[in-house]
C-alpha cells in the first residue's frame, strides 16, 4: 500500500477530501454498474460518450474537474498527516499490488464524473499502458443517501447549461470548430456584417439579445442541410455564397412584400427562423433553374420565379406565410410547426417548381 495525501474541506459540518492519482489506478477502485442502467443518484451510463472521452483524453485532451465519489465501507478511511505547518493534511492507503486492488474493488460510488473515471476502465480507454494521466477527486466518507442527492443536485440541477450557440461561440475563438461549422461560420459572419445581407444585424453570434434574431448555429445548421456551399459545379467563395443567399431572400421579400425586419405578425414563419430554413431548403431548386434559363441570379429573377408559380396556382407568394390566406387555412395543419413538415413543405414547393418550367418550354413549337 502507498500513501495519498488529502486536503479536508468543510461545508456546514459536512466534510470531504481532495486528492490526485492516476485514472488508470482510481477505476479500479470504483463500483462498476451495469451499462444504462438507472441508478440511485446517477444518470445511466453512456457507452458511446465513453468511447468520445477515451478518445478526446487519447488525443491530449486533458480533464479539468474532480471526480466526486463516496466511501462505500471501512476499507477506505483517512487520518491525519500530522505535519507540522500544514493544516488539514490527511493520507489515506491506497492500494498498489493486484493483490491489494482486489481486496479494495468496488470500494466506493461515484457521484459526480463517472463517465470521466469509466473512459479509464480497459474496454474504453486508448492510452498507452505505460502513459499516467494524474485525475483529481473529491471523496465523502460513507456519505448518506440524502448526502449523495445533495450532491447530484448540486453538480446537475444547480449547473447552468452553457447555450450551444455560446459554446460555438467560444470554440471558434479557440479555434476548435467542427468541419461544418469552419465551412459555414465565416458566411455566417458575412450575412450578419454586410449591408447587402437581408440577416444583417440579426443573427446571434453569442449570447448577445436580438429580438427576433437568428442563432448563429441555427443558420449554420440550415446553409449545410442544403449544401450552400457546393451548390454549384464548382464549391462557392464565401463571398459569392453571400451574394447569392443574399439576392435571394431578397427576391423572397420583394415577391412577399415585407422585409425580414419587418417582423409582420401577419405573415407569421416568414421573418422567423423557419420561414429561413423552408426558403433555403428550396434555394438549389432556384440555382437550379437559373442554370437552365442561363440567368443572372439575382432578387429579380427569384421575383419573377415566384410571381409565376404561385400565380399558376391562384396564389400570391404572401399566402404561403399569410395566417389568414384561403391556402394556410385549407392546409389542414401550421405547415411552419417543426423541421420535418417544413422539409416536407420545401419539397413539394420544389416540385412544383420544377414541373413549371418543364411546361414553360415545349420542344416541338
Amino acid at each position: 500500500m502507498k500513501d495519498i495525501y488529502l486536503l479536508e474541506v468543510t461545508q456546514h459540518n459536512t466534510k470531504r477530501y481532495l486528492g490526485t492519482t492516476n485514472a488508470k489506478d482510481l477505476v479500479r477502485l470504483a463500483t462498476t454498474v451495469e451499462l444504462q442502467t438507472v441508478q440511485d443518484a446517477q444518470r445511466p451510463i453512456n457507452v458511446k460518450r465513453l468511447n468520445d472521452i477515451g478518445s478526446f483524453i487519447a488525443a491530449e485532451g486533458t480533464l479539468s474537474t474532480s471526480i466526486v465519489i463516496g466511501t462505500k465501507d471501512d476499507r477506505i478511511s483517512v487520518h491525519p498527516a500530522n505535519i507540522t505547518g500544514i493544516p488539514n493534511l490527511y493520507k489515506m492507503s491506497f492500494p498498489e499490488t493486484d493483490a491489494e486492488f482486489a481486496d479494495f474493488k468496488d470500494s466506493f460510488d461515484i457521484m459526480d464524473g463517472q463517465h470521466r473515471l469509466f473512459s479509464f476502465l480497459q474496454d474504453y480507454c486508448k492510452l498507452a499502458d505505460n502513459v499516467t494521466f494524474d485525475i483529481s477527486f473529491e471523496m465523502y466518507i460513507k456519505p448518506t443517501m440524502r448526502e449523495k442527492r445533495l450532491i447530484f443536485k448540486n453538480t446537475n440541477e444547480k449547473q447552468e447549461k452553457v447555450a450551444s450557440n455560446l459554446l460555438m461561440w467560444f470554440r471558434e475563438k479557440l479555434n476548435m470548430l467542427d468541419e461544418k461549422e469552419q465551412i459555414y461560420h465565416p458566411i455566417v459572419v458575412l450575412l450578419n456584417s454586410e449591408t447587402c445581407s437581408p440577416l444583417k444585424g440579426r443573427i446571434i453570434m453569442g449570447a448577445e439579445k436580438i429580438t427576433g434574431g437568428y442563432k448563429a448555429e441555427q443558420i449554420i445548421t440550415i446553409l449545410d442541410k442544403s449544401d450552400i456551399k457546393n451548390i454549384s459545379v464548382v464549391p462557392l467563395t464565401d463571398d459569392k455564397v453571400l451574394k447569392m443567399v443574399s439576392e435571394y431572400i431578397s427576391g423572397w421579400e420583394e415577391a412577399v412584400g415585407s422585409k425580414l425586419i419587418d417582423r409582420d405578425k401577419d405573415l407569421g414563419a416568414f421573418s422567423k427562423i423557419s420561414g429561413f430554413r423552408f426558403m433555403t431548403l428550396m434555394l438549389p431548386t432556384f440555382f437550379e433553374q437559373a442554370v437552365n434559363d442561363r440567368a443572372n441570379f439575382n432578387k429579380a429573377y427569384v421575383k419573377n420565379k415566384l410571381d409565376k408559380l404561385f400565380s399558376s396556382y391562384g396564389m400570391i407568394p404572401r399566402d404561403l406565410f399569410d395566417k389568414n390566406s384561403d391556402y394556410l387555412k385549407h392546409y389542414g395543419g401550421n405547415p411552419f410547426s417543426g423541421e420535418t413538415p417544413i422539409t416536407i413543405l420545401a419539397k413539394d414547393w420544389s416540385s412544383k417548381l420544377k414541373s413549371l418550367s418543364s411546361e414553360s418550354f415545349d420542344p416541338l413549337a
